[in-house]
């Protein structure tokens, strides 16, 4: 495997890079996205500074190198996420000098062995109960990392609603024949597409709202956030019938406060609108 060491990968789309130092040849299997690994970090990691990470960071007085367990889909912070996908370019036995370049230029720096893959199953072979735990797996990750890292919770969202979305129409999923039913992917598939949609609220992309949260029109009882969420795109939108519409799916809305405070929001800037609308007719004929 001598042809192997010095090879370079890069993703400059992301900033990752990674050179083969040595490999101590075991087989010619990679990680996957549903694999379990057992890595070392070789050195004390340059540049990373005030950026958390559950395998890079640590304290001065650490030794080297630190073994680690890592269950693909479960980093919660940017750095580990970069971390997991480098790991799976790697063979087990294979050292690499890794990087990540940050978009300001800075470029953090460590190096990597994969010692062993503990478990490595391939996706497009799991079940309909395993694909709902590796789902579900995403989605707590997403949900750990909304707050301070939207863009990776978003993509954790999708990949996670992107495993489910084979199984649709979900009510031909049954305990017996899949090993779970479909109310309880169709459930989690819910929740996805609701924080979804909350992601593409932040970004002000309200159109998108409306798409992941197409399901509240055919739902006997969509969830509020569902319903609050398409009310507001739909506000910002400046659609306020439909916005009003919409808010009026929640039983007792006006009772609660986040829902009473947008429709009085919309209540103001439809009026608002129809005056302004009135006012440009009479400039048009005046």
């Amino acid at each position: 495997m001598d042809w192997y060491i010095g090879t370079e990968w890069k993703d400059d789309k992301r900033g990752l890079s990674k050179k083969v130092l040595s490999l101590e040849f075991a087989d010619m299997a990679k990680p996957m996205a549903a694999s379990t690994v057992l890595f070392s970090v070789n050195n004390k990691c340059a540049n990373l500074e005030d950026r958390p990470s559950k395998y890079l960071g640590g304290e001065e007085s650490l030794t080297f190198p630190q073994q680690h367990t890592l269950e693909m889909g479960t980093a919660t912070t940017p750095v580990d996420c970069y971390v997991e996908m480098l790991l799976q370019q790697f063979m087990p036995g294979e050292t690499a000098a890794c990087s990540i370049t940050s978009k300001t230029g800075e470029r953090i720096e460590f190096d990597l062995k994969l010692d062993l893959i503990v478990k490595n199953p391939q996706v497009h072979k799991l079940n309909a109960a395993e694909i709902y735990e590796l789902a579900l797996r995403f989605k707590e990750s997403g949900v750990a990392m909304f707050k301070s890292y939207p863009k990776f919770a978003f993509d954790y969202f999708a990949r996670a609603a992107k495993l489910l979305i084979t199984y649709k129409p979900f009510d031909q999923l049954t305990k017996k024949s899949n090993g779970i039913n479909g109310t309880t992917v169709e459930a989690l598939f819910v929740q996805l597409q609701t924080n979804l949609a909350a992601c593409m609220l932040q970004e002000e992309r309200y159109e998108h709202v409306i798409y992941h949260t197409e399901f509240v029109e055919r739902a006997e009882s969509p969830t509020e956030k569902s319903v609050y969420r398409r009310a507001l795109a739909y506000y910002h939108m400046k659609e306020f019938a439909k916005a009003q519409a919409t808010i009026e799916r929640v039983h007792d809305y006006e009772e609660k406060r986040e829902f009473s405070k947008l429709r009085d929001k919309i209540a103001a800037s439809w009026k608002d609108s129809k005056a302004h609308y009135k006012e440009v007719v009479q400039r048009m004929f005046s």
